[in-house]
């Protein structure tokens, strides 16, 4: 069967097969006033982006159901926690402290707490450092140069490769990060090192 490309962008986007996103829209377009099935009929790559920044509810509604579809219930729940936690719709599973997913002396940026809360409500480990130790092996996020204001650098935690689902592998912090609206780059930087661009910024990344 073939699928518009609205449906197979979304079908990308999260994983699974197109069949599963064809059926989780039809029984979403039914069910829920908000989503309209035209939406995700011929998008290209560019108007699936803008959907995700105006409209991410029925893209994250539409993918809970895809993925239950394909019998991957946690990676659902997981994609619906990194929406809640992207646009701030639900408290956050635990207050971060000083030197949890970070440095102490980076803890106030506000860049790097979202980041934090995005990762954090996907699963994923955050380091716990005094500044100078390592307490607990994690993710780290770090700020980039002060003329890249939108942009953090994460280091993946050292047993990502391990996991599985949605958010596994060290290409599972990219998938988060997308999925959270962020814009990313797909190639690593030194030191195996993502970058990542906080919405506000992506329309203009590289500000002169």
């Amino acid at each position: 069967m073939t699928y518009t490309r609205g449906i197979q962008t979304l079908a990308q986007h999260i994983g699974t097969e197109p069949e599963y996103v064809a059926r989780a829209l039809r029984t979403a377009s039914r069910t829920h006033a908000v989503i309209r099935a035209q939406q995700f009929q011929d998008l290209t790559d560019e108007q699936f982006r803008r959907l995700m920044g105006g409209d991410r509810l029925a893209v994250a509604l539409v993918a809970n159901l895809a993925l239950r579809y394909a019998g991957r219930i946690e990676d659902a729940l997981l994609l619906m926690d990194i929406y809640h936690a992207s646009q701030g719709t639900k408290p956050p599973r635990q207050a971060i402290r000083k030197g949890v997913g970070t440095h102490p002396e980076y803890h106030n940026h506000a860049h790097i707490q979202q980041a934090i809360r995005i990762l954090d409500a996907a699963g994923l480990p955050p380091i716990v450092t005094d500044g100078t130790h390592e307490l607990r092996p994690g993710f780290q996020v770090l700020p980039a140069q002060s003329e890249l204001p939108g942009w953090v650098f994460i280091a993946p935690d050292p047993d990502c490769e391990a996991r599985t689902g949605f958010a596994g592998g060290s290409l599972g912090y990219l998938a988060v990060m997308r999925w959270a609206g962020w814009g990313v780059i797909t190639e690593p930087m030194p030191a195996g090192l993502w970058a990542v661009v906080h919405p506000n910024h992506r329309s203009n990344p590289f500000p002169s």
